[in-house]
């Protein structure tokens, strides 16, 4: 049997199609995977509440000035979103109902305006006689 090369040209056409075919066959049952992991695995975990955002916050070390001792408290960008929108000193509840936990007497004083997602902390230290 003798195939012309129009015959051939054809072959390989259909066969660049299928070919192109079952990639995106490929890509599409790929992208489900993803979808499904994401959306219906992780997003699961996220909504744990404040617990699951309570783990993402960072907490520097304490340093210390003859008055005061000061720490600062790095947000992540989902709990971030919610203050930077209006930057403000914010009260104790607050900052709590963010997820931050701190012991008691820790105040926010003041705001890094090129990084509101920092929260800087302070409280008076408490002089032993």
């Amino acid at each position: 049997v003798f195939t012309t090369n129009n015959q051939n040209k054809e072959r390989t056409k259909k066969e660049q199609k299928r070919t192109k075919r079952r990639i995106v066959e490929r890509v599409c049952v790929v992208c489900s995977f993803i979808y499904f992991i994401h959306f219906k695995v992780l997003k699961k975990k996220q909504n744990k509440g404040t617990k699951k955002m309570a783990d993402d916050i960072a907490y520097s070390l304490k340093y210390s000035d003859d008055t005061h001792e000061y720490r600062h408290v790095i947000l992540p960008r989902r709990i971030a979103k919610k203050i930077e929108k209006e930057p403000r000193l914010l009260s104790e509840t607050e900052w709590r109902n963010l997820g931050v936990q701190q012991s008691r007497g820790w105040v926010h004083y003041m705001i890094h305006n090129p990084e509101p997602h920092i929260l800087l902390f302070k409280r008076r230290l408490q002089q032993v006689n």
